[in-house]
């Protein structure tokens, strides 16, 4: 693997030094606070007994430098952590996204987790006060070594309550561990169903769809809500059951406190004093039982990121190879979508030079659009392989592979972004003259030039483009940057007439610069800028060779409506039915 460490773990390990800045912060905190406790026993034992109000002016005082003190350290502590949080946050970002990437290309995207919200939860449990609360916990020992300095029987009785409360927070993270867990999984699926619901909301309604699938969110909610909420009492119940043995606990202290100044063992300053000392001493474990819900999302939000870079992570970058211009050898005995357990394709056996363009027909089904994701270099044959210029695209460094290839998936996606950015494939350095001469190709330079803005349109910001308009902006996307592959996936599903013709002198253009086109189509009309055509059935090739002669065979041999079986045919049909009745 390229990464020899996981990148979420090189990111937190990264925080070492400002974690150390922190905890030394936390040690001198802990130390000044218990400036209050000797306010007090200063207080009682010495400016009421000696009724000096200039000692009690110089203490209080004192006192008032040291809280300055503390709160500028306090925050301190808390800018450090909200900077190691962000630190945390950029170190993780493009780690995670390209992880996230390579699993949705891998054919295992998980719909159902926000990776967004991992990092993001993450982030804030860093910056947040459950994290204090664990710096804090280390130092409990000084304000239990504090109580038996002002009585051995104070300290025992301080220290009987640390570790009780301290096995209530290891009870507690056991029992609630399972409950968060499956909480978390179901409301994934919730959130999967809302999101699909809601992006899909226009075939929802047309098809009456909405009482249906709201009951089922509302199941799922409702199974989710179960899960959560036996977690939630769990917590409760630790939460509330401490607070109330913490209150015991200082009722305790001062009854013994009290106990010990009525027999002369110590005085009434500290018992007061004991009180204050309890109280902050079992502050960090109540903090982190009333919080352990949020250190729990935050723990398992940092194993799912973690999880995911390690099993998606960034391979070695394959050797620079010089740009291809010859040809396109494609020998695939068997492919189909990464960890399927049935190929969808076999048998496909052809090769292109430049300026070929090959029409791949077929019926729906029958493996086109599996066959051009191999051809984008988007999958790889589990048996085979596709050569550029004698070169399996496996091989190519992926950036470079990208560059040479232009591809047009059925469904168009376009992003946040301007328009001239979107076509420009969102490079870091646009070339604008390529970006109107692909706009030209593609036969949107006019429609681009009419809106307000042109070419820094927004996408996405109240701006909307029809089907025909959305696919001729992705073609010109394609073009960008003179591929050398040119992969076309049903390009023409949603133009008209004219959107058609801009297609075909887009392809020919692409052709008399000597790239490969591959057009996988359903229609005739896109066949007549092809030399070659290559027929698909059942997920093999069946025919393929050079337009003329591929169709001479089909006028013999017609495939029939359901493509099962052929029938003979007693006179040539046209060229155009041949094609329809191939797909």
């Amino acid at each position: 693997m390229f990464q020899k460490s996981n990148p979420v773990q090189t990111a937190w390990a990264s925080l070492r030094k400002g974690f150390v800045a922190v905890a030394f912060l936390s040690l001198f905190l802990n130390l000044l606070m218990l400036a209050g406790p000797l306010y007090m026993l200063q207080v009682y034992d010495r400016v009421l007994t000696s009724q000096n109000v200039d000692t009690l002016i110089a203490l209080t005082l004192l006192l008032g430098g040291v809280f300055v003190v503390i709160a500028c350290l306090d925050l301190m502590r808390m800018r450090i952590l909200g900077r190691l949080a962000a630190r945390f946050e950029m170190a993780v970002g493009a780690p995670v996204l390209g992880a996230a990437m390579r699993r949705r290309v891998q054919g295992e995207a998980q719909s159902a987790e926000n990776l967004v919200d991992d990092v993001n939860g993450f982030r804030e449990f860093i910056s947040g006060s459950t994290l204090t609360a664990f710096f804090d916990a280390p130092w409990i020992p000084i304000y239990l070594l504090v109580l038996y300095v002002l009585h051995p029987l104070l300290g025992l009785l301080g220290l009987a309550g640390a570790v009780t409360l301290t096995v209530m927070a290891l009870i507690n993270n056991s029992r609630a561990q399972k409950p968060m867990r499956n909480a978390a999984e179901a409301r994934g699926r919730s959130d999967a169903l809302f999101k699909t619901s809601d992006r899909n909301a226009e075939l929802v309604h047309a098809l009456g769809m909405k009482s249906d699938l709201v009951r089922r969110w509302t199941a799922l909610q409702i199974d989710a809500h179960a899960h959560k909420t036996r977690a939630a009492d769990r917590i409760a119940g630790f939460s509330v059951l401490s607070k109330t043995i913490r209150m015991g606990l200082q009722s305790a202290i001062l009854g013994l406190g009290a106990a010990l100044a009525i027999t002369g063992e110590s005085t009434a300053g500290v018992m007061i004093a004991a009180t204050i000392v309890l109280a902050r001493a079992l502050a960090p474990i109540d903090q982190l039982i009333g919080q352990w819900r949020g250190f729990l999302a935050a723990r398992g939000s940092y194993s799912k990121i973690k999880a995911l870079t390690e099993d998606f992570a960034e391979e070695t970058p394959n050797l620079h190879l010089p740009r291809a211009f010859k040809t396109l050898d494609v020998k695939i005995a068997q492919a189909g979508p990464p960890r399927a357990i049935n190929a969808t394709i076999r048998g496909i056996d052809f090769d292109l030079a430049a300026g070929d363009v090959l029409a791949v027909i077929g019926h729906s089904g029958s493996g086109k659009t599996t066959l051009g994701k191999m051809l984008a270099g988007i999958w790889h044959p589990q048996r085979g392989e596709v050569l550029l210029d004698g070169s399996p695209m496996s091989k190519w460094n992926a950036e470079d592979l990208g560059k040479q290839i232009g591809y047009l998936p059925q469904d168009v996606e376009l992003f946040d972004g301007t328009i001239r950015e979107n076509i420009a494939r969102f490079s870091v350095a646009i070339d604008d003259a390529e970006v109107f001469r692909v706009a030209q190709e593609a036969g949107i330079h006019e429609m681009i030039s009419a809106l307000p803005e042109g070419y820094e349109t927004r996408i996405g910001q109240g701006f909307f483009l029809s089907g025909g308009q959305r696919q001729r902006l992705a073609l010109a996307r394609a073009l960008y940057g003179d591929p050398f592959v040119l992969v076309l996936d049903e390009p023409n599903s949603d133009l008209d007439a004219e959107g058609e013709q801009a297609l075909r002198n887009a392809i020919l253009a692409t052709q008399a610069r000597g790239s490969i086109a591959i057009v996988m189509t359903h229609r005739p009309a896109t066949l007549q800028a092809a030399n070659k055509v290559m027929v698909m059935r059942n997920g093999s090739q069946t025919q393929f060779g050079d337009k003329d002669d591929v169709l001479k065979v089909n006028r013999r041999n017609v495939l029939d409506s359901s493509g099962k079986g052929t029938r003979p045919t007693p006179q040539p049909v046209p060229e155009t039915q041949i094609t329809g009745a191939a797909q």
